[in-house]
């Protein structure tokens, strides 16, 4: 959904809307939306500065970074942005100098804003790390790829790195290091 800019007003405008997963564009490896993004925004525009504040939840098909199964990860945070129009760049100017107050502000560029880009923003900023199908996630056994959350396997537990089988011999009573 596009919201012109010039139709913004100095009172709140609200907007609940279901977008699409496709149009949110995220990556492939990110994951899958089986249903809508929801978003709950309320834009405000005084002068030139548009404020954002509002509330976003989707439903993702995930891999678990432990088990490798699929599972479904909701997402829901509420957020705030403020965005100003995009500043002209001098020519010859290769660095430009940020004040702090100024990280927490987006560009706007011509008189529309995109929800959709609003949401796939705050999305990749709410995905986890590590996406667990649960915390107490066992994992896969690295050796034959057993899912020890449905049983253990018979592979050794303690096999370590074979280029270190030196350095334990060493450390093996009766055995003496030469000196």
């Amino acid at each position: 959904m596009i919201v012109h800019i010039e139709t913004l007003h100095q009172q709140p405008q609200d907007f609940s809307i279901d977008i699409p997963a496709d149009e949110c564009h995220l990556p492939d490896d990110v994951g899958v939306s089986s249903a809508a993004i929801h978003l709950d925004i309320r834009l405000r525009r005084i002068q030139e500065e548009i404020t954002v504040e509002g509330r976003i939840s989707a439903r993702l098909e995930m891999a678990c970074s432990r088990c490798l199964r699929v599972h479904d990860e909701f997402l829901d945070d509420t957020f705030e942005l403020m965005y100003l129009p995009q500043p002209v760049v001098k020519h010859g100017m290769d660095e430009v100098e940020l004040e702090e107050a100024e990280l927490n502000v987006s560009y706007y560029d011509g008189d529309t804003l995109e929800l959709a880009e609003i949401a796939r923003e705050q999305l990749l900023l709410l995905l986890p790390v590590k996406p667990l199908c649960k915390e107490d996630c066992a994992g896969l056994c690295p050796s034959c790829g057993q899912d020890f959350n449905e049983g253990y396997c018979d592979c050794p537990k303690d096999v370590g790195d074979p280029r270190f089988a030196v350095l334990k011999s060493l450390l093996t009573p009766g055995t003496t290091a030469g000196m």
